[in-house]
């Protein structure tokens, strides 16, 4: 799934508050971040080509370390449990605490930080029925096991072209729904969202088409 996907994807599920928008796409796009800072290293900087990235470097361990830590499910949900944690007892301890410890951890999994990482997860198990030989360890350090999918979200060969029209139809589906739902910055994040993902479905023609 593109990063832009797994946004949309995440506020459907963990966004439908207006407040969490922010921190629900910022977690969404987090685990992509070094594989974007690994293109702009080989592609810019190295003058890597682009078959040479994906088929060569993209398979480096040092690389592979990079992409699979902040994809890690069970580091991940330690980090969760920790934000979890933390905004219960924040909560516990204003105004108003309750002692009930179903409403505090309620309110722990509500904050910012909490969101944030729990999108990160989400991502990760988003990752999971969609990657075939470029899937990721999702419980790195603890196991090197990797799921290879039977469906690619990007190979045409293993219905690539059926994932990619449904993650159209998904983005352009939650887009519209969440537009109409919010008021206020929202929009602007779900707007920002679908100029993200037209950009790079426009990126992504024209880089593989050879244009």
């Amino acid at each position: 799934m593109t990063t832009p996907g797994h946004a949309a994807l995440n506020l459907l599920v963990l966004g439908r508050s207006e407040r969490n928008a922010l921190p629900v796409v910022l977690g969404a796009v987090a685990p992509d971040v070094p594989m974007l800072v690994f293109y702009v290293w080989e592609r810019l900087v190295r003058g890597m080509s682009e078959g040479r990235i994906w088929s060569e470097r993209y398979f480096d361990p040092g690389w592979q370390v990079v992409f699979d830590i902040p994809s890690s499910i069970p580091l991940l949900a330690l980090v969760l449990g920790l934000m979890v944690f933390l905004g219960r007892r924040a909560a516990c301890a204003g105004p108003g605490r309750e002692s009930d410890v179903a409403t505090g951890l309620r309110r722990g999994l509500r904050t910012a930080p909490a969101l944030f990482v729990a999108s990160m997860i989400l991502h990760a198990l988003g990752d999971l029925p969609l990657h075939r030989e470029d899937a990721h360890r999702h419980f790195f350090p603890f196991s090197d096991w990797r799921f290879t999918s039977p469906v690619s979200y990007w190979d045409p060969e293993h219905y690539g072209g059926y994932a990619a029209l449904g993650e159209v139809a998904l983005v352009l589906a939650v887009s519209v729904f969440l537009f109409r739902t919010y008021r206020g910055r929202g929009r602007w994040i779900v707007a920002g969202v679908g100029a993200v993902y037209a950009l790079f479905i426009g990126f992504a023609v024209l880089t593989w088409s050879g244009i």
